[in-house]
């Protein structure tokens, strides 16, 4: 049996929820939240194996409940929902720590689908087939460097690599981020949350 708590300020849209998944064998609603303070406050009493959270809430929003929840060493799976097509907002959902974003649009099939695939450990991607740019570990440690304020020779020499090699891996992230320079680059990787 899969324990869900289901966390959405709206109560009509969280009593449907409760109502679609309530059709499911394999599925228990076993908590309810009105935003992400409620969540956190339920978490640690109740046995949860997903929790399904909106993104916009007030008091407490799902993406900062989901930092909190993995600062405070909560690993339980997180599918986030949205109301909006935000590739951003997305984006942010999945650099907090969640397993999952979608749109709220998604079918019943669908959101069944998701939540078994992450309670057995599993990821989905974002909403829309959209998927934000995937780095490899070196770009990332790139990134840092870049983000620091470093030079392509500082990168080179902190990372121990070539200039050729530093030069080489800005131009896959530059690709990867469908920017034109470092600054564009910078600016993006901290609108989607990645820095």
């Amino acid at each position: 049996m899969i324990r869900v708590l289901v966390v959405d300020d709206q109560a009509l849209v969280r009593r449907g929820i409760v109502a679609l998944l309530g059709f499911e064998a394999d599925i228990d609603v076993v908590g309810q939240a009105s935003d992400g303070e409620e969540c956190l406050a339920l978490l640690p009493g109740l046995p949860v194996d997903v929790v399904l959270m909106d993104i916009r809430m007030p008091r407490m929003n799902g993406l900062e409940a989901v930092r909190q929840m993995r600062c405070c060493g909560l690993e339980t799976p997180v599918v986030l929902l949205t109301t909006f097509d935000e590739p951003v907002t997305l984006a942010q959902g999945r650099s907090a720590g969640a397993q999952a974003c979608l749109l709220k649009d998604i079918d019943q099939a669908g959101l069944v689908a998701v939540i078994r695939t992450v309670a057995a450990g599993g990821e989905v991607e974002p909403a829309g087939g959209r998927q934000p740019a995937l780095f490899t570990r070196r770009e990332l440690a790139v990134i840092r460097e870049l983000c620091a304020g470093k030079q392509n020779k500082e990168i080179a020499l902190a990372l121990q690599l070539s200039a050729g090699t530093v030069r080489n891996y800005l131009s896959m992230i530059l690709e990867k981020l469908e920017v034109r320079d470092r600054t564009q680059a910078i600016l993006k990787l901290k609108a989607l949350g990645l820095v």
